[in-house]
């Protein structure tokens, strides 16, 4: 069969759909029949500034907002609902209203919500002229990439496919549709023929060689509308090497032709895969984390194949920011050493266990990682326990300041409400941020969610929770009647039963919080802890607003103790050191750490201690970077 693989809105404009650039890679072989990827999402941004005159560089904020920001409250499915509106059974001028006070109640501002519902306004005129364009791609099978705000979208697009050639195949994957949610989509939306359940490549391999639908009856990981009900099959679990490099030629044609491609071509970054699964997730999955679905058994390529994809890559299309999907660095083998050797001014991104020492650390800043995402999640130790996330707080800090050493954006988020969350944890974070506002503060601060094929989710009892039902946000995106919101949902609302808390006051404390790590993000630019070592001296600016004392001049056995505690160290054994080297009572040297600690100088936990300035080595980041691929990895 044809296949036209179909990357729906919200995808980010920046990059291209890795998910149907490595499925349509498959047709390389030169098995089956074409597979076509369509990039819908640019053919969205597009429309939209045609038919509602939209400013392209205010559209742009428009849809990032929509995309990435506000996808907890369903906006981006809920305007592409509108297609759908009248086969569900939906009153439009009442679903407007409704969710227009919705997002107020939320707080998102009244322009904004003007926008969110004038784009519903044009989405079915957009479904209908799409699906057009795309049945005359002519293909005979239409595959639909879904995660995040793609789902409704992908549906309404495959609503006016089956209306305008009721005999084309229209089939939808991605996280969507996994385990229990791809049957759940079947049984609410019946122009749907098929769902891939987990990965795609044996599906669509099945497809492109496939003469009718009664071929596809046994392909790995589909669940299949044929002669009256739902046939599934079990999906497979892929080796990552057998991923073939994402084919994005015809992203950057479409891209190319839009009038406004300057203002997007600048910062598109190219996605690329090396492993999938979580190596952490398999061992002890955090609580709140549902991201991998089915997919938890981790995978990883060789790390030599890291260079060379990146430079096929780059070669092919001329852009050298790329950005990595893996759910989390490999331990080891992860390919970045040679590429840090090859000397190439690639960037890319990565998610990271937040563990990592200034050696691991060095070595992907030597690179080309300008960014990470590390799972840090909370600066109380207590809490990621709770958590599960096998590190500490002494870890995250550790990691926050070598990033900042290195010159490596760090994009991380800070978690509360957490199930059997103290009063202790809150208020030790409290204590903290005051004191680390010279480090990249967290993206945002929210409660931690229950998410389908979470621990939460799966084992609600274990952390004593009660789920609730699906977030409120569904019942706007599945409005119809036949939906099974429960089974369509990804996230859920829950209460903790498992304890009695004063809950005003773990209100009250989260707020203030929230309201500390807002001030942290306004000092953030003014801030200054660092120093400088000298043969003998080391020197201390500390220039942190509210709490800085100025500039501090450190020799004898306070220089040798401050060197110690540089990226962490043992508390005793450096007291003893120092003490030792200098001739100073022990005592007195523990009377300086405590003192250290009380200024905010130093972090203590249990037995360890680690210095919270930033050295300012007056070395570019990468000299820096060099410097600290030679060292021990540390604690």
């Amino acid at each position: 069969m044809k296949l036209a693989l179909v990357a729906p809105p919200w995808n980010s404009l920046y990059r291209p759909s890795i998910q149907i650039a490595t499925l349509a890679a498959l047709a390389s072989d030169g098995r089956g029949d074409p597979i076509t990827p369509v990039y819908g999402y640019l053919d969205w941004f597009e429309f939209a500034i045609n038919s509602l005159a939209y400013d392209p560089q205010q559209f742009i904020t428009v849809y990032d907002t929509i995309g990435e920001e506000l996808y907890g409250m369903g906006v981006g499915d809920w305007i592409f609902g509108s297609a759908l509106a009248a086969a569900e059974g939906v009153d439009e001028t009442s679903a407007q209203a409704e969710y227009a006070a919705f997002l107020r109640e939320q707080g998102v501002a009244e322009t904004l919500t003007d926008c969110i519902l004038s784009l519903r306004g044009i989405a079915p005129r957009f479904t209908a002229e799409f699906a057009e364009r795309l049945l005359a791609t002519g293909a005979e099978c239409f595959g639909f990439t879904t995660s995040f705000s793609q789902l409704v979208p992908a549906l309404a697009i495959a609503r006016a496919i089956k209306d305008l050639a009721p005999d084309r195949l229209v089939l939808l994957g991605g996280a969507n549709c996994d385990r229990p949610m791809g049957r759940a989509v079947m049984e609410a939306y019946p122009y749907v023929d098929a769902v891939v359940q987990g990965e795609g490549e044996g599906a669509v391999t099945a497809i492109s060689t496939a003469t009718d639908v009664a071929d596809l009856a046994n392909a790995p990981g589909i669940v299949l509308r044929h002669e009256g009900a739902l046939r599934a099959s079990l999906p497979t679990v892929q080796p990552a090497e057998s991923a073939p490099v994402p084919r994005y030629e015809e992203y950057f044609e479409r891209l190319n032709s839009l009038p406004w491609s300057d203002l997007i071509t600048p910062h598109v970054a190219m996605p690329f895969q090396m492993s999938r699964g979580c190596w952490w997730g398999e061992k002890m999955q955090c609580t709140f984390c549902g991201e991998n679905g089915s997919g938890m058994v981790y995978r990883s390529k060789p790390g030599g194949q890291l260079t060379e994809t990146l430079r096929q890559l780059t070669e092919q299309h001329g852009v050298f920011s790329t950005y990595a999907v893996d759910t989390i660095l490999a331990k080891k083998d992860n390919g970045l050493a040679a590429l840090a050797d090859a000397e190439v001014d690639i960037t890319t991104f990565f998610e990271v266990k937040a563990n990592l020492g200034s050696r691991e650390l060095g070595e992907m800043r030597a690179a080309g990682v300008l960014m990470v995402q590390p799972g840090i999640e909370s600066l109380s130790s207590g809490a990621l326990k709770l958590l599960r996330k096998g590190a500490t707080a002494l870890h995250n800090l550790r990691f926050l300041i070598l990033c900042q050493e290195l010159g490596i954006d760090a994009q991380w988020n800070l978690l509360s409400a957490m199930p059997y969350e103290s009063s202790e944890m809150l208020e030790e974070q409290l204590r903290l941020v005051p004191f680390i506002t010279h480090l990249a503060p967290p993206s945002t601060v929210s409660k931690v969610r229950v998410d389908r094929y979470s621990p939460y989710f799966e084992k609600p009892d274990e952390f004593g929770i009660e789920l609730i039902g699906p977030e409120r946000k569904y019942r706007f995106i599945h409005a119809g009647q036949k939906a099974d919101r429960t089974a369509l949902a990804y996230s859920f609302e829950h209460e903790e039963t498992g304890r009695e808390t004063d809950a005003a006051t773990m209100l009250s404390l989260r707020r203030r919080l929230g309201a500390r790590v807002g001030l942290w993000k306004k000092l953030h630019e003014q801030s200054r802890f660092s120093f400088r070592y000298g043969p003998e001296v080391t020197i201390v600016h500390d220039y942190r607003p509210h709490v800085g004392s100025g500039r501090h001049v450190l020799k004898g056995v306070d220089d040798h103790l401050f060197r110690s505690l540089v990226h962490g160290g043992r508390l005793e054994q450096s007291v003893s050191r120092a003490s030792e080297i200098a001739g100073t009572p022990e005592e007195d040297v523990r009377g300086t750490v405590r003192a250290w600690a009380e200024r905010g100088w130093i972090h203590l936990e249990g037995r360890r201690g680690l210095v919270l300035a930033v050295r300012d080595g007056m070395r570019d980041e990468l000299g820096r970077a060099v410097e600290l691929r030679g060292q021990d990895a540390g604690l």
